[in-house]
């Protein structure tokens, strides 16, 4: 880290400051749509706001694995979109075709979804930090979308609040 405690200047993480919610937040571009909101939240704030190896970790996985992390996260949403599509149908009313079309391929998802923010959290399995993808949607511009991830793998996924609420039950400990 840098000389000033608010700023954290510590590879791979991307130069950033120190939030008022005990975080540190930043911009990055993961490669699955825009620049983002990068916060990581250190475990113990008042012990040390050092990142974790296993957040660092996290982060490097995502960089150097953006595509795997992409097709996964776009097949889940893609089923979780087919799965909750219907309830969302008289809801929308006319503007269904436009906001929630039957789609023929994961990839169309790219127009109806857009990341907004990167949450790498304290909690880990096997040496690598949670991320929690957090995206605006089309269908639901009040809760959003989000998305709990374990490397390349989609943990749990629903509103925005899935992305940073919680620990995954499969979590281990953190120290």
């Amino acid at each position: 880290m840098t000389e000033n405690a608010d700023i954290l200047d510590l590879p791979p993480f991307p130069s950033m400051d120190w939030s008022d919610c005990d975080s540190w937040e930043g911009v990055i571009d993961l490669s699955i749509g825009r620049d983002a909101v990068l916060n990581v939240t250190p475990y113990d704030p008042d012990v040390t706001r050092c990142p974790s190896d296993s957040q660092a970790a996290a982060l490097k996985f995502n960089v150097e694995n953006g595509d795997r992390v992409t097709d996964a996260v776009l097949i889940a949403v893609r089923k979780y979109y087919d799965k909750i599509r219907p309830r969302y149908v008289d809801f929308l009313g006319n503007d269904v075709g436009e906001l929630m079309p039957v789609l023929s391929g994961s990839n169309e998802l790219r127009k109806l979804i857009d990341l907004v923010h990167v949450h790498i959290h304290p909690w880990t399995k096997a040496g690598i930090a949670y991320v929690g993808l957090q995206f605006s949607c089309t269908w639901d511009r009040e809760h959003g979308l989000g998305v709990m991830m374990h490397r390349d793998r989609v943990v749990d996924i629903g509103g925005a609040d899935v992305s940073f609420a919680w620990a995954p039950d499969e979590a281990e400990e953190s120290t």
